[in-house]
């Protein structure tokens, strides 16, 4: 077999990058092995619904499954951490490109390290880093990037690296060369860091099949103002739709990383100083937060929400495919979630739909694709509420694609141009 992506369970943020990889590169010559079955929430959902159509060979492959064909296969891509098999691929000088979210994800970060299962595997990896010159690590987002830095640099005797992660830059691109931010020249440390043996990677979502009908008007950055002159909320002309309202909308499950609240405020304050009882307000503008889903937070939420008014609407979850449909019919999408978001594929599937996107400093996503002029600090409802009055930039999907990131890989990556 060439190349085997490896991966615990059937994922629609994985296979389109896999598909475009197979087509690009490998000439179907790949395999999608997954480690776990799906849940029956995820397929409720749609998660496997097009597993079909991606042109792979798409295996179940158990923990007790014969590991040869992963051990032998010319190519490696895995997002389990089998340091075992990565080993035994390092002795034959095999290609091994391991992916991962976080290592030191809140609340416990690098206190993980105290275990001893822990320690003895970030120990092993870290070796594989610095001697095998066929394995290189794919961090999911740059606060995965950091995180490995930090281990490397802890355990080559930087005892700062117990306090703090090392403060890195790196390329906005797959496979974006990663430095630190003082001493980007320094090889001494990048090699202690282990930052030569990364490249900064992601999740890769299918393109959109809906024709983006969002007019030049909603798009461009005129800066005037709808608002009254004094009034506290100023929402700006490019904001609005025909219908003179902004559509926010959230998906997801509701639980309490997500921290949907600091939507909720934010919306509902703007709302709240809209309403014909206050004096300032603009009362041909109104904003529009939709919210599908459920979870652990739903009733909590619902709660702080009835404050609000009409404003903030619930509605249960929607199959996968729903939720590109549902894009169109809104402006900004919001990633509001805390840092134990490793990721945040919903992020790419808005940009994809030509959305504009708020996003967190926290979540792996809005932190590693977004502008800092379209970021916020998660919780912070005041800062939210300012981006959602000003003119939020609009991005694209930009090189973030999965058939960018396949061409990125095929040929630079894979090529040893690294």
């Amino acid at each position: 077999m060439g190349i085997i992506f490896l991966t615990n369970s059937i994922s629609p943020h994985q296979l389109p990058f896999c598909a475009e990889l197979a087509k690009r590169f490998c000439h179907g010559a790949m395999a999608y092995l997954y480690t776990e079955p799906m849940s029956e929430g995820r397929i409720k959902l749609g998660w496997c619904a097009s597993v079909g159509d991606f042109g792979l060979k798409i295996e179940y492959w158990p923990s007790e499954h014969n590991s040869g064909d992963v051990e032998n296969c010319d190519l490696l891509i895995a997002d389990i951490r089998d340091i075992a098999i990565f080993n035994k691929r390092a002795k034959r000088a095999a290609r091994t490109f391991y992916i991962s979210e976080r290592w030191f994800k809140p609340p416990f970060g690098i206190l993980r390290l105290l275990h001893p299962k822990y320690l003895m595997m970030a120990y092993r990896l870290v070796r594989l880093l610095k001697s095998s010159p066929g394995f290189l690590y794919l961090p999911q987002g740059i606060h995965a990037a950091r995180d490995m830095a930090r281990l490397c640099g802890l355990l080559a005797g930087d005892l700062r690296c117990l306090f703090r992660a090392p403060k890195l830059d790196f390329e906005k691109c797959p496979g974006g060369r990663i430095w630190l931010a003082q001493g980007r020249e320094d090889p001494k440390a990048q090699r202690k860091y282990c930052l030569g043996k990364m490249r900064m990677w992601g999740y890769f979502v299918e393109p959109s099949k809906y024709p983006c009908q969002r007019s030049q008007s909603e798009d461009s950055n005129n800066n005037s103002k709808l608002a009254t002159p004094n009034s506290p909320t100023k929402l700006t002309q490019s904001q609005l739709t025909t219908h003179n309202c902004l559509r926010v909308l959230w998906v997801g499950r509701l639980l309490k990383l997500k921290r949907v609240d600091t939507i909720i405020r934010a919306v509902g304050e703007i709302a709240k100083s809209q309403s014909p009882s206050n004096s300032n307000s603009n009362s041909n503008f109104h904003i529009q937060l939709d919210i599908y889903g459920t979870g652990t937070e739903e009733t909590k939420l619902k709660k702080l929400a009835a404050k609000y008014g009409e404003a903030i609407k619930f509605y249960p979850p929607v199959p996968i495919d729903e939720v590109r449909k549902l894009m169109h019919n809104h402006d900004v999408y919001v990633l509001s979630s805390n840092a134990y978001e490793g990721w945040g594929a919903v992020v790419s599937e808005a940009l994809e739909e030509g959305m504009k996107v708020l996003g967190t400093y926290e979540a792996g996503s809005s932190a590693t694709i977004l502008p800092d002029c379209n970021l916020f600090h998660a919780g912070n409802w005041r800062e939210l509420l300012e981006l959602l009055q000003a003119n939020i930039k609009t991005i694209g999907i930009g090189e973030w694609t999965a058939s960018n990131a396949a061409q990125v890989f095929a040929n630079a990556i894979v090529k040893n141009e690294c």
